[in-house]
């Protein structure tokens, strides 16, 4: 489904899987291999040539996220293009991303936003007012801080940095994508407000 310009969305379909967004001639986020098949069915529904994908990007490594990446890089001749502090967690990388990426045009802040996991990013695009955030934060919630690497004090952190961002649409990994600056702030004041007590 496109949501703007060139981003499209396809929500997360079952267990072990995540939502999934092209930004540009990049996959982000390709999720499980269970589900990859269908996703790649929906993206070509939208007129997109899987084969001109030309990078996997994840917003962190767990296996929900990632675990469709050497599928589907593989397929189609994509390039895993990984954040430099992700190299010590994976080796199945092609490309190191800097601060940021320019994708048919789009020009991508990359922000380390760790806290769910040590190598945690989001992906910012100024041009378009669109944060996607992985399992950061999400619609009323937050990425839980309980498994290895995660840290309740770094994700509080990372969600503060964010939410000073000029955001118009929020592209969580898990749930609904939220919709108008408005709608963003009072989910970030909701956040705060609600979690930080408990984290």
């Amino acid at each position: 489904m496109r949501l703007i310009d060139d981003v499209y969305f396809y929500p997360e379909r079952g267990f072990l899987d995540c939502n999934t967004y092209i930004v540009g001639d990049a996959i982000i986020d390709p999720g499980s291999p269970a589900y990859l098949s269908d996703k790649i069915k929906e993206i070509e529904q939208d007129k997109i040539d899987a084969h001109s994908i030309k990078y996997v990007i994840n917003t962190h490594l767990h296996p929900d996220h990632s675990g469709g990446n050497d599928d589907f890089a593989e397929e189609f001749d994509a390039k895993v293009a990984v954040y430099e502090g992700v190299k010590q967690y994976y080796s199945h990388y092609d490309i190191v991303l800097d601060k940021s990426i320019t994708l048919n045009d789009i020009m991508i802040d990359i922000l380390h936003t760790p806290g769910h996991s040590p190598e945690s990013i989001s992906l910012y695009i100024p041009g378009l007012k669109i944060l996607l955030c992985g399992d950061l934060v999400f619609k009323q919630g937050v990425g839980r801080v309980d498994l290895i690497g995660g840290n309740a004090e770094k994700l509080k952190e990372s969600i503060n940095n964010v939410s000073t961002l000029d955001i118009e649409h929020l592209l969580p990994g898990h749930g609904p994508i939220i919709k108008g600056s408005d709608n963003v702030k009072k989910n970030f004041s909701y956040i705060i407000r609600s979690y930080f007590w408990i984290l």
